[in-house]
């Protein structure tokens, strides 16, 4: 898919990799969805974003993707908003290690919902739109970690 004129939703877009997304697609996109936990860093990079390509759409969304009503909510507002995503980037991710047998369970679903629910539930919103549209990317950003039997590392894993 070519990006240029595309309308990005980016997950995980506060920090490192979906923070750097957002800045290399700024120059070639018509709008940008940011998502993530903090919003004052949302905050600086949409206002970064705006400064440098100030005919970029940007809209923030502060959304704790292991919240299952905050994601819920989410796909609400993009049902409400109808804003054409055409391109996305599910980069939220959340880690830990340790022995299984020790672990929080709090966490350990936390894990799932932001590594495994979120992005299917997401995936699944936007893709009928995509094909209407003949017009669509998603790209999953994953770490090699997940494909490996790491001792310390189950519910990642």
């Amino acid at each position: 898919m070519k990006v240029d004129g595309c309308n990005a939703l980016i997950t995980g877009a506060s920090a490192g990799i979906g923070c750097e997304f957002a800045r290399q697609l700024a120059a070639r996109a018509r709008s940008m969805i940011l998502v993530a936990r903090r919003e004052d860093r949302l905050v600086e990079l949409a206002d970064e974003l705006q400064r440098e390509h100030p005919n970029l759409r940007i809209h923030i969304q502060k959304v704790d993707l292991a919240n299952l009503a905050e994601l819920q909510d989410l796909l609400q507002w993009l049902d409400r908003e109808k804003l054409g995503v055409d391109l996305l980037i599910n980069n939220a991710g959340l880690g830990d290690s340790g022995p299984f047998a020790n672990s929080d369970p709090v966490r350990n679903s936390e894990m799932t919902l932001v590594n495994v629910t979120a992005l299917t539930s997401l995936t699944r919103h936007l893709v009928p739109q995509m094909i209407t549209k003949h017009r669509g990317g998603i790209l999953n950003v994953s770490s090699s970690a997940g494909f490996l039997p790491i001792p310390g590392s189950a519910v990642y894993a």
